[in-house]
């Protein structure tokens, strides 16, 4: 977590502090951090009827999509899932992932950012429908950030179940983050 906060501090001084590549930092130190204050049980307990997925479950989906864009060249294909994957039931496996991510996040530039990419994708619920289009890397990186605020609200709900008390900002977006400074 330390190293996360001093790349973070890092990018704001040598003026690296690009919006989006920030924007990635903070949902990633946000995941590191509530990890820390999780045992293995809670990480991968169930809250059925609830929530069908465990707090494992969540993280290596969007570590998934994270993941899907570190390993892009030209195409980033969020169908390529590891469902079942150890990181679903090791929490220091999750953290270890987050820590590569933000190392791989630090080397990006803004002309990278820029950079045009393909997307696949599943589209349809009832039949197996993917379709291909266009974006940025700097799109992308967006959506999985805010994709991981989307699970980590999930996240809480499951700790809510537990008892588990959690920061109150966490699984929150940024709008709404933006919305609340401004009462």
């Amino acid at each position: 977590m330390f190293a996360m906060l001093n790349t973070l501090n890092k990018t704001e001084q040598d003026g690296t502090n690009l919006p989006v590549i920030k924007g990635g930092f903070e949902a990633l130190a946000q995941g590191h951090q509530f990890l820390e204050h999780l045992s293995d049980e809670q990480y991968t307990y169930v809250a059925l009827p609830h929530v069908a997925s465990s707090v494992g479950q969540h993280y290596r989906h969007w570590l998934d999509i994270f993941h899907a864009i570190k390993s892009a060249n030209k195409v980033i294909d969020y169908n390529q899932r590891r469902r079942g994957h150890g990181v679903e039931s090791s929490r220091q496996m999750a953290m270890s992932e987050i820590s590569e991510l933000v190392t791989w996040l630090s080397a990006k530039t803004e002309l990278e950012l820029k950079r045009r990419v393909s997307v696949v994708t599943e589209v349809c619920v009832t039949q197996t429908e993917a379709c291909t289009m266009t974006s940025t890397l700097e799109r992308e990186l967006t959506f999985a950030s805010l994709h991981a605020n989307h699970h980590f609200a999930m996240a809480k709900v499951v700790c809510s179940l537990l008892g588990v008390e959690t920061d109150a900002a966490f699984g929150l977006a940024p709008a709404t983050m933006t919305y609340i400074r401004g009462q």
